[in-house]
């Protein structure tokens, strides 16, 4: 997949954090921060849900554990915060549209191009201007026709192995059907010998009682 540009929001939830410092959870916030920025990712997200456990409604918590979700590859978890945030801050924009764009990054980075070309439009309907989020939108559209062409491949070869497998298996059958066949023309066979043999064997029989003058004939009553 090519390069996902990020806009990073750290920078800006660090000043609303010590502008804010009298909010639960902000130092937690901190030190999430300094972890995130070291590059400590699962850190960063202990100290962010620290933060969120202690005042859900903090928002600085909630946005940097998407970000550092997103790194850590949970976007299902990531996705999660970003909506949550996204719906926290529909009056103001200028957030809202730097959510739904690095929402988008998370939704591209699991692969949901549908998704994420969702978000990223969202992000230019606040601010069209955004080059960054336009080059997203065009990769996270590439994405999706060749993802969706090699689903296609994919049916198609199913389809051919599944006819492959078919051929196969009327061939085998067609072959057991001669086999049988041929079992059964032995049977027939044998039965055939069989009867031919009692023939001789009667025939024998007979030709001995001729040569002996026939069967004992059967005594008169005495009376």
């Amino acid at each position: 997949m090519r390069k996902i540009y990020w806009i990073i929001l750290l920078c800006f939830i660090a000043r609303f954090v010590h502008a804010q410092n009298s909010v639960k959870g902000n130092r937690e916030v901190y030190f999430g921060n300094k972890a995130y920025e070291k590059g400590d990712w699962k850190t960063a997200v202990s100290e962010y849900q620290k933060g969120l456990n202690i005042n859900p409604k903090n928002d600085a918590a909630r946005i940097n554990l998407a970000l550092a979700q997103t790194k850590l590859s949970e976007a299902e978890k990531a996705i999660q915060n970003f909506d949550e945030a996204i719906n926290n801050n529909k009056n103001n924009p200028a957030l809202n549209a730097a959510l739904n764009y690095n929402k988008g990054v998370a939704m591209a980075k699991a692969k949901k191009y549908q998704e994420a070309i969702n978000a990223f439009e969202n992000s230019l309907r606040i601010n069209p201007d955004n080059q960054q989020a336009r080059e997203n939108l065009q990769k996270a559209i590439n994405e999706l026709k060749q993802q969706q062409q090699n689903q296609q491949n994919k049916q198609n070869q199913n389809k051919q192995q599944q006819k492959q497998n078919n051929k196969q298996q009327q061939q085998q059958n067609k072959q057991q059907q001669r086999q049988n066949q041929n079992q059964m023309s032995k049977e027939q066979a044998e039965q055939m010998l069989q009867s031919l043999r009692e023939q001789e064997k009667e025939i024998q029989r007979k030709l001995n009682q001729q040569k002996t003058g026939g069967e004992i004939p059967q005594s008169d009553k005495d009376w």
